[in-house]
């Protein structure tokens, strides 16, 4: 039984490694403070799912645990943030995906991005970058389906003004 269990969690793992590494060096622009946040991610879940508990969606558990793990590093220390890093030269990898490349260019959106409220930008990023689903924002953040969707669909809006004013 145990052996399923590594087998599982392992799987779960593959699957998911590099979306939670992109989205902690997104959200902190660091690639070591990255790779030990998205470690530290793992070892928690890791960890909650050991003790026996449930988990119904392991993908909404990793962001989440991930997203609260940034938080906490923003609580201890400030961090260059993502403008910084692209004038820098270094290439994020983010690619918004095609219903959203066709409505704006997303080398602007991607430099426009730090600049909406953090709320948005996540959901946006969440969605567009991760390819996650509405519901499973919702079950990251805690918020209803509603509140993101709203909150994408005015992030977007945001972006679009940003982009126009360029």
């Amino acid at each position: 039984m145990e052996k399923d269990f590594e087998q599982q969690f392992l799987e779960i793992y593959k699957q998911n490694a590099d979306a939670i590494f992109r989205y902690c060096f997104l959200r902190t622009s660091d690639r070591e403070i990255a790779k030990d946040l998205a470690q530290e991610t793992f070892l928690k879940v890791w960890q909650y799912a050991t003790k026996g508990e449930i988990v119904i969606n392991p993908r909404a558990l990793m962001f989440t645990t991930a997203r609260n793990l940034v938080i906490d590093h923003y609580r201890k220390k400030k961090s260059t943030s993502l403008d910084n890093l692209m004038e820098q030269g270094f290439d994020v990898g983010v690619d918004f995906g095609e219903n959203l490349i066709d409505k704006l260019d997303g080398a602007k959106a991607l430099a426009v991005l730090n600049s909406i409220p953090e709320k948005y930008r996540d959901a946006i990023y969440l969605q567009y970058v991760e390819g996650l689903t509405v519901k499973e924002i919702a079950d990251i953040t805690g918020e209803s389906e509603n509140n993101i969707s709203v909150r994408i669909h005015r992030g977007l809006q945001k972006l679009r003004s940003l982009l126009r004013e360029q």
